[in-house]
């Protein structure tokens, strides 16, 4: 064991007390954040747990899970361990101090090398994921698909352990929270930073293909054609806006503290302020991815049957809806001569609403203008639809009986005639 471990905590030279003034400030954000996102995190990581336990037990996953929503979910687990590591700041801050050689720096060391390295690696999965089922139209057979998987988490805790096993004094403080010990800068760039740094780029190249490719497709006006969905040129463009997002948060909420790191290997002098601000932001991909995937992939997240195993739900993709007050839905609009016009609108969760038309249309003034003798009326039926992907029909909607409209129009007679 090196000599630094045989101190006490307080007396060890990579220790830190009292904090200073800046880091007393800034890791109260770094912990807000940290906690806001494990808490985030959790919270869906469980209500997904329960949603596939319950599909199974039910013998609804015989085909197996949805792969998309599977790799959300192994995603939101990387994002708790990244939360608990920058979590733990809040200890710093209630005990005005950075201990080295504690339980809670040692903690604190593992899961930022386990929590940093398992989002980048779940990100670029999805991104590959997107970028064979979309660019190629292929679905991955579960056997693959649960290998890498698993092979995913091995690699994430490998690297772990074989930092660990290389030094004893592997975790000590590194800036503002403890981390690999800067004397090991080589551990640091190889088991570490090299593979984040390969994931960063890898997501932006691989999205960046995809966005490019469904950019071609839309201006061709062509369609893609999955084993599950079909999408028109007006859905690619809208997804194609949407998936800029996922790659762009990740970028901006990794690359502060990783290029910090990176220049403090050259020697440069990283001043706390920026560890904090790199460490808030870091530690918002929890929160934020949570944020993203509820509101771009709720269908896939909220549906009440289990998705299809191969749909990637690219035709509901985003927040944004197809119509006036929805994603997607039907909407029927009927109008007559002098009844109010009444719209049917209906959510993605089956609840329906009716509305006056703001296009009614009367005729009044038309009869008025007919001469005696004449019988006129019209009547306007106006229909809008969206598409709506078929696999969700049986699952998600119920079946909405509208009563009969009945139009009654008083009909002008003349004085000679009698009409029925």
């Amino acid at each position: 064991m090196s000599d630094f471990s045989a101190l006490p905590e307080v007396s060890r030279p990579d220790a830190l007390d009292p904090l200073p003034a800046v880091l007393q400030r800034g890791l109260v954000a770094v912990a807000f954040f940290g906690i806001l996102s494990l808490v985030s995190s959790t919270g869906l990581f469980i209500f997904l747990s329960y949603k596939l336990c319950r599909w199974y037990y039910k013998g609804q996953l015989a085909n197996g899970a949805n792969q998309f929503l599977l790799l959300i979910y192994n995603l939101l687990l990387a994002d708790i361990q990244q939360a608990m590591a920058f979590s733990l700041a809040a200890v710093s801050v209630a005990k005005g101090k950075i201990e080295v050689g504690t339980t809670t720096c040692w903690a604190n060391g593992w899961f930022v090398s386990t929590g940093d390295l398992a989002s980048g690696v779940f990100i670029l999965s999805i991104a590959l994921h997107t970028w064979f089922a979309v660019v190629k139209g292929r679905s991955i057979s579960n056997k693959i698909f649960y290998a890498w998987i698993t092979g995913a988490w091995i690699f994430v805790y490998l690297l772990g352990i074989i930092t660990v096993v290389l030094h004893d004094d592997i975790f000590v403080r590194a800036g503002a929270w403890c981390w690999v010990n800067r004397r090991y800068e080589s551990t640091r760039l190889w088991l570490h930073y090299f593979w984040i740094f390969v994931c960063m780029f890898g997501t932006i190249v691989v999205y960046a293909l995809i966005y490019f490719w469904i950019y071609r497709r839309a201006a061709n006006f062509d369609t893609i054609t999955t084993r599950s969905t079909t999408s028109d040129p007006a859905t690619l463009k809208r997804a194609s806006k949407y998936m800029i997002i996922f790659p762009v948060v990740y970028v901006c909420c990794t690359l502060p503290l990783a290029a910090g790191r990176m220049a403090a290997m050259t020697g440069m002098v990283i001043p706390y302020w920026w560890f904090c601000v790199a460490g808030a932001a870091i530690t918002s991909n929890g929160w934020l991815d949570v944020m993203l995937y509820v509101m771009t992939r709720r269908v896939l997240i909220f549906s009440r049957a289990p998705p299809p195993k191969n749909d990637f739900g690219f035709d509901t993709l985003g927040w944004k809806h197809g119509g006036e007050g929805m994603f997607w839905g039907t909407t029927t609009t009927i109008e007559g001569p002098l009844t109010h016009a009444r719209t049917r609108r209906v959510d993605f969760l089956g609840r329906g609403r009716t509305t006056p038309s703001s296009r009614r249309h009367s005729d009044e003034d038309h009869f008025a203008g007919n001469t005696e003798g004449v019988i006129s009326t019209k009547t306007t039926v106006d229909i809008s639809t969206h598409p709506m992907p078929g696999q969700y029909a049986s699952s998600d909607f119920s079946v909405i009986e509208m009563g009969e409209m009945e139009d009654k129009s008083e009909r002008a007679r003349s004085p000679m005639s009698t009409t029925r």
